[in-house]
C-alpha cells in the first residue's frame, strides 16, 4: 500500500513539475507598449521587441511619418490589454518565420486568463487595428472575418477615420480540401498630410495629382507613392508585385 502512494505521488510530482516549466517557457512580461501592434517583453532576461502577427495599426511612432488617424487609441488600447501583465506568446514560424527584417520577434499575443484572450484577434474585433494582408499567416480568414464584423458595426477606426474603398488581391489560401479565395474587402487607409515645393503635385486624390513623378526617392511618403501606384499606374513602384509600393516608405 505504501509502494503504490508512493508511486502516485511521484507521478503526481513529475506531472506538476511539467506543467509548471511548461508555462514558466511561454508566459512572459510586458516591459513596455510601443504602439498599438508593437510591445516590448522580457525573454528570459532580455528585452526583445515583439510585432504582433497578423495585424496592422495606425502609425504612431515612425519619425518619417506623421501620427496617423486612431494610432493612438490603437496603443492605448494595447496598453489596456497588456501593459504590467505577463503574456502567453506563440510562433507561425513555418509561414513567417522566427524574426521580421527589423529582428522583432513574429508572434501571436494571448493573456493567460480564464478564457485565454487573444489579443492580436481583439486589437481587429474591436476596431483597433485591421488585418494585415500583405504578409498572409494561417489565421488570415479569421482575421479578415473579424475586420468585417469591426466595419459592419462601425467600430473603433471605421467609425472614426476616413476610408477608401479599393480593390485588392487576396490569397489563395491552402487546405486539406480545395483552395479557397477570400473574397476583397474594404482597405483602411489612412490619411496624411504632405506638402511640397513643387505646387503642380498637389491637387485631389488625397492632396497628389499625377505630375511625372516614377521612382520611390520622389515620394513624400507612403499615401503619395500609394496615390501614383493606384491611381497614376505607376507600377515600377511595386517591385515585387504584392500591392504595396516603396517598401521604405511602407512598411
Amino acid at each position: 500500500m505504501n509502494k503504490i502512494f508512493f508511486i502516485i505521488l511521484l507521478i503526481v510530482g513529475i506531472f506538476s513539475f511539467a506543467v509548471t516549466s511548461v508555462y514558466a517557457e511561454q508566459v512572459f512580461k510586458v516591459l513596455n507598449v510601443i504602439d498599438g501592434d508593437t510591445i516590448q517583453v522580457d525573454v528570459r532576461g532580455n528585452k526583445e521587441v515583439v510585432r504582433l502577427l497578423g495585424i496592422d495599426t495606425p502609425e504612431s511612432v515612425d519619425p518619417r511619418k506623421s501620427v496617423q488617424c486612431f494610432a493612438k487609441e490603437a496603443a492605448n488600447k494595447m496598453k489596456s490589454f497588456v501593459q504590467g501583465k505577463s503574456v502567453i506568446l506563440v510562433d507561425e514560424k513555418i509561414t513567417q518565420g522566427n524574426r521580421d527584417k527589423y529582428e522583432r520577434l513574429l508572434r501571436y499575443v494571448y493573456l493567460p486568463d480564464s478564457v485565454r484572450t487573444f489579443v492580436n484577434g481583439e486589437m481587429v474585433k474591436q476596431g483597433y487595428a485591421f488585418s494585415y494582408k500583405q504578409y498572409p499567416t494561417k489565421m488570415l480568414n479569421k482575421f479578415n472575418n473579424f475586420e468585417e464584423y469591426a466595419r459592419e458595426h462601425n467600430f473603433g477606426l471605421w467609425g472614426s477615420c476616413p476610408l477608401n474603398i479599393t480593390p485588392t488581391k487576396k490569397p489563395i489560401l491552402k487546405t486539406n480540401s480545395n483552395p479557397v479565395y477570400i473574397a476583397p474587402t474594404k482597405q483602411y487607409i489612412v490619411p496624411t498630410s504632405t506638402s511640397t515645393s513643387n505646387s503642380n503635385s498637389v491637387g485631389l486624390g488625397g492632396g497628389f495629382t499625377c505630375s511625372g513623378k516614377t521612382k520611390c526617392g520622389q515620394m513624400t511618403s507612403c499615401a503619395e507613392a500609394q496615390f501614383y501606384l493606384n491611381s497614376c499606374g505607376v507600377s515600377r513602384l511595386d517591385g515585387d508585385k504584392d500591392g504595396v509600393p516603396c517598401e521604405t516608405l511602407c512598411r
